[in-house]
């Protein structure tokens, strides 16, 4: 009998240890995940790929804008298309 329970105590602190490990490597991974050091893993070396970035950027936000404001727009007129024609 207590040769049974010095097994599963045995069993059981391995488990623990194992868990711990895994909880460490975990904790490690998330660490390395968070913004901060994903931007810094990542950044551009240079200071022209960052203005290049930054122009493009903020280009195709001006493209979005525009699309989007178009989209309104004619979203608008057919529906003043509608309401005077007398069916909306």
């Amino acid at each position: 009998m207590d040769r049974e329970a010095a097994v599963i105590r045995a069993e059981m602190s391995q488990t623990r240890a194992a868990l711990d490990r895994k909880i460490g490597q975990l904790e490690t991974r998330a660490r390395e995940m968070s913004p901060n050091r994903y931007w810094h893993r990542h950044k551009p070396d240079f200071l022209a790929d960052r203005v290049i970035g930054g122009i493009l950027t903020l280009v195709g936000l001006k493209m979005a804008w525009g699309y989007y404001r178009q989209q309104h727009l004619h979203r608008a007129r057919v529906r003043e298309a509608l309401a005077s024609y007398g069916r909306w």
